[in-house]
């Protein structure tokens, strides 16, 4: 079943790939010996594919090239952990993250630009409209997909719904299914979050979208944070380097990564600690001032309060001391 829209992944992989079959899953590693992640698929109605997506990647080139696709094709993402980024109509990107669920139109969404955390966990249902149209319509009569697809192409070719209850409850569930029901629980669950589209009014819903000129002045400014992790920088310097205001540049920022400019820095220099740990090439007073900290005792502070152990204990943990 659904061999056609299986076929759309020849059209737009580009990296070296390897797909398992195991009756209505398949399994997609991408890159050598899956360096970049895995697609696990599943076919749940005759033009409906539900895939569970972990990938590891910075950008969609690394993995995957425009194409041209002829069918009408409607793409549900929702994020579990990371950030995704559409560029839409050439010109607009936006940005989703932890929670969040996309509902786009291939033809208007299909460059791909990012993923700005570099990985991204999360759940995407591909729908051929044509062919799942009658099928949905067996179970929800007064639901009509392609109607649906109509609308959503004329209203933008997309809509951004931020995390919510509602959201949660069709999708977060099916995360943790139990494989012995995968097959029937996955139709309960496509068709309840086609039920929920059916009654919801998606003119309400606002998102927010970057221009490029924005996206890269925050490329130039994440860049520059992490050329240098000793030096203090502030916002003032950032915004007036990048003449870009203080409010715009913090907004952009945290549309784009997720979190305030400090506490996406923070982080990073925590995790690059982890990194230089994990070498045992240095000391952690030597760690410590690589990574901006004055003291080695404000670094242990840090480090204790953002992984939960020191990083003389993290040391232990990690070369079994």
């Amino acid at each position: 079943m659904n061999e056609k829209l299986y076929e759309l992944f020849d059209l737009v992989l580009q990296s070296n790939f390897s797909i398992k079959k195991e009756n209505d899953k398949r399994t997609i590693e991408l890159g050598d010996d899956g360096e970049h992640g895995k697609m696990e698929t599943y076919s749940i109605f005759p033009g409906i594919i539900l895939s569970y997506m972990d990938l590891n990647i910075e950008t969609m080139d690394d993995v995957f090239i425009e194409e041209k696709i002829d069918s009408r094709l409607l793409e549900i993402n929702h994020c579990r952990d990371g950030r995704y980024a559409y560029t839409i109509n050439d010109d607009k990107i936006i940005y989703f993250g932890q929670g969040d669920l996309c509902i786009s139109i291939y033809e208007i969404t299909k460059t791909l630009s990012e993923f700005p955390l570099e990985y991204y966990r999360g759940l995407e249902i591909f729908i051929d409209v044509d062919i799942a149209n009658d099928y949905v319509k067996n179970y929800i009569p007064d639901f009509d997909l392609i109607e649906f697809y109509e609308d959503l192409k004329r209203n933008k070719g997309f809509v951004l719904i931020r995390s919510n209850e509602k959201i949660d409850h069709v999708i977060g569930e099916l995360y943790n299914v139990d494989e012995r029901i995968k097959n029937p629980y996955h139709k309960l669950k496509t068709l309840e979050l086609l039920l929920f589209f059916s009654i919801t009014n998606f003119n309400r819903n606002k998102s927010i979208s970057l221009s490029k000129e924005q996206v890269e002045i925050i490329d130039n400014v994440k860049n520059e944070l992490l050329n240098d992790l000793e030096s203090k920088i502030t916002i003032d310097q950032l915004a007036n380097k990048y003449d870009i205001s203080k409010t715009s540049l913090k907004n952009c920022f945290k549309e784009i990564y997720g979190k305030p400019i400090y506490k996406w820095r923070k982080e990073y220099k925590l995790d690059y600690a982890c990194k230089l740990l994990n070498q045992g090439d240095y000391t952690i007073s030597e760690i410590s001032k690589m990574v901006g900290y004055t003291s080695p005792s404000k670094f242990t502070e840090a480090f204790k309060d953002y992984k939960g152990c020191t990083p003389s204990e993290y040391k232990k943990i990690k070369f079994n001391i």
